[in-house]
């Protein structure tokens, strides 16, 4: 056995071993699940919303596991309005998986810290005032006003 094979399968193997500790056999399912919440809700509700928990009935003897209960972990303010469409998200999480995955979605509402805003820097006026003389120039004037707005965007970059 080659080294270089041996490292990946060693991780592999750990990774699969605890994956399959806190999601059970289905944590494939849920690890899909994961990456591509923002495609299946939109990313207004992948924000503040995460599946936390699928479940799934004693079925032995099928090939694909179905009618599961996924719970989502929401804000306690967000839970009422997510009820509502919770029916709609099911019908896009089973599109996505291309079969009937899950019955029910649950709710979990949680107090939870609102996301982090993101603080938007400024370009200093010396800055901008620069930016807009050099730029006056340009006769083009869409391009003049794109490319004073990205000037001043890497002057509030380098400022932030």
């Amino acid at each position: 056995m080659k080294p270089n094979n041996f490292i990946p399968r060693t991780i592999a193997s750990a990774v699969d071993k605890v994956a399959r500790q806190t999601a059970g056999k289905d944590w494939g399912l849920y690890a899909s699940l994961l990456d591509h919440w923002a495609e299946i809700v939109g990313t207004e509700y992948a924000r503040v919303t995460t599946p936390v928990k699928i479940h799934f009935p004693y079925q032995p003897n099928e090939a694909q596991r179905k009618n599961g209960v996924l719970t989502v972990r929401l804000p306690k303010g967000l839970a009422m309005e997510f009820s509502f469409k919770a029916d709609l998200i099911r019908q896009r999480i089973n599109s996505y998986f291309g079969y009937e995955a899950f019955a029910r979605v649950a709710l979990d509402a949680a107090s939870l810290p609102p996301p982090p805003v993101k603080k938007t820097a400024t370009a200093s006026p010396e800055a901008v005032k620069a930016i807009r003389e050099q730029a006056s120039v340009i006769e083009n004037s869409e391009l003049r006003e794109a490319l004073e707005r990205f000037g001043e965007a890497m002057a509030a970059k380098s400022n932030g």
